[in-house]
């Protein structure tokens, strides 16, 4: 099936977080009793971010369908994820946003 992306709006960029787990597979809390999220980080110790964008794909329908968020990663397994990591990089659908 091929899958052609429609339309995308809102790119915006987004640091992954996760949790941080204890040796027993637990999340760990702080103090207060939260949960302790973490960056999560490269080879190189840098944060690790994605583009969080709203897409509308043609396997879904036509341009009269909701918008999906879409989390675009330059490591998709997805031909047409990577391709729109790669477009948003380019610029080719405007500015990316920086995280609020």
């Amino acid at each position: 099936m091929s899958i052609t992306l429609i339309a995308v709006r809102n790119p915006k960029w987004l640091t992954v977080k996760n949790f941080k787990y204890d040796a027993n597979g637990n999340i760990e809390k702080d103090e207060s009793g939260n949960d302790i999220v973490e960056t999560l980080l490269d080879e190189s110790g840098n944060p690790v971010k994605i583009i969080e964008c709203e897409c509308q794909w043609s396997h879904l329908g036509d341009s009269s369908q909701e918008w999906l968020s879409f989390a675009a990663t330059p490591s998709d397994k997805s031909a047409h994820g990577k391709a729109l990591y790669d477009d948003l990089i380019a610029g080719k659908h405007g500015t990316i946003a920086d995280e609020s």
